[in-house]
C-alpha cells in the first residue's frame, strides 16, 4: 500500500473534483484512476512554486 503525504486543501478539492453530483457520492473509481495524474501535477506545481520562490500564504510551501 503506498502513502501519499498531500495538502488538506487540495485533497478536498480533487474529492470534489470526483463527486458525482447524480448519486451524491465520492466516484471511487473515477479517484482510484485520476489520483496519481493529479498527484503529480501537484507536486511537479510546488516544485515550480518553490523554484521560483513565489510565496503562497496558508499554503505550508517553505521556500528557502
Amino acid at each position: 500500500m503506498e502513502v501519499f503525504l498531500v495538502q488538506r486543501d487540495w485533497y478536498s478539492s480533487f474529492l470534489l473534483y470526483c463527486y458525482n453530483f447524480k448519486n451524491h457520492d465520492i466516484d471511487k473509481d473515477k479517484c482510484m484512476k485520476k489520483f496519481k495524474r493529479h498527484y503529480n501535477k501537484e507536486k511537479a506545481l510546488i516544485e515550480w512554486i518553490k523554484a521560483n520562490r513565489i510565496k503562497v500564504l496558508n499554503s505550508g510551501i517553505k521556500i528557502a
